[in-house]
């Protein structure tokens, strides 16, 4: 399996995350793929390759923003899926409201591996994260998007 740059960042919007594992590639597996990406994100990429990437998400129960890349938007559109199938008007308020609340106290926006919940599970886990210390919510952010990366690939 070969990865090109280009299509790395659709996969996670980071930029280093990007280079450096298409620089690793061509790899044999996935599973080989996947043990790379993980050493990369949480051992070779900073700080601001995590911001990058999570600034590459649109808020959950939104759509992507027209300047994300179309690869990127379609699978955001996909892993919500489940999510907007299950929303009702006032749950989506509700979760537009505590994305805004998690946003304003976390400074980015939250992240969660949403393929196959609902709307009501993800606005759960945004309430159960809320009172996390930012150190912690950074940490859970980075592997939840490592588990969309993983997903991607």
């Amino acid at each position: 399996m070969e990865y090109g740059e280009e299509e790395l960042v659709a996969c996670c919007g980071s930029t280093r995350f990007a280079q450096q594992l298409a620089k690793a590639s061509p790899f044999s597996s996935l599973q080989q793929a996947i043990a790379a990406a993980r050493d990369i994100w949480f051992n070779k990429v900073d700080v601001h390759g995590w911001l990058q990437a999570f600034s590459a998400h649109p808020q959950i129960g939104q759509s992507p923003s027209p300047s994300a890349h179309s690869t990127s938007a379609q699978w955001s559109k996909g892993e919500q899926s489940t999510a907007l199938a299950t929303a009702t008007t006032s749950s989506l308020q509700e979760l537009y409201e505590w994305n805004a609340r998690y946003r304003e106290k976390f400074g980015f926006v939250f992240l969660i591996c949403a393929s196959g919940r609902s709307t009501d599970e993800i606005l759960a886990e945004l309430k159960k994260r809320y009172p996390n210390r930012p150190i912690v919510e950074f940490e859970i952010a980075a592997e939840e998007q490592m588990k969309i990366t993983e997903l991607r690939l």
